[in-house]
């Protein structure tokens, strides 16, 4: 993981930060803008927050400061993401940081020997 993270910290096609517990230091999760599109001023959004770091808003502070550094100082037109139907806490969250559902991709995924739907969402700059 540490060379993972060291290949990154330097790449030119993503931001990767860590989201830290400021009442503990501990570090919590990850926040990530990849897959990036030049031509288009768009990219990917992802983020995992662990267990210790669920509950506590850490996510949703997380993803609105990503997301406004994403449409104002980078200048981006689009983020958008996916997130998996057994995840409707992450949803709501990229629901309050502006993302609106756009479809979803049935049985997208196996997981626990079942198939789960994927849901599409994005946000767009304002114009």
């Amino acid at each position: 993981m540490r060379e993972i993270y060291q290949a990154w910290a330097v790449a030119d096609d993503r931001l990767v930060l860590a989201v830290v517990d400021h009442s503990t230091g501990a570090m919590v999760g990850e926040i990530v803008l990849n897959e990036w599109d030049q031509q288009n001023h768009s990219c990917n959004f992802r983020t995992l927050i662990g267990a210790s770091g669920c509950g506590r808003g850490l996510g949703t502070e997380a993803t609105r400061l990503m997301v406004r550094h994403g449409l104002t100082t980078l200048g981006l037109h689009r983020i958008s993401l996916e997130v998996y139907d057994f995840n409707p806490r992450a949803r709501r969250i990229y629901g309050k940081a502006g993302s609106i559902y756009e479809g979803t991709g049935r049985d997208a995924l196996r997981f626990d020997d079942a198939w789960v739907d994927v849901h599409y969402m994005a946000v767009i700059a304002p114009n």
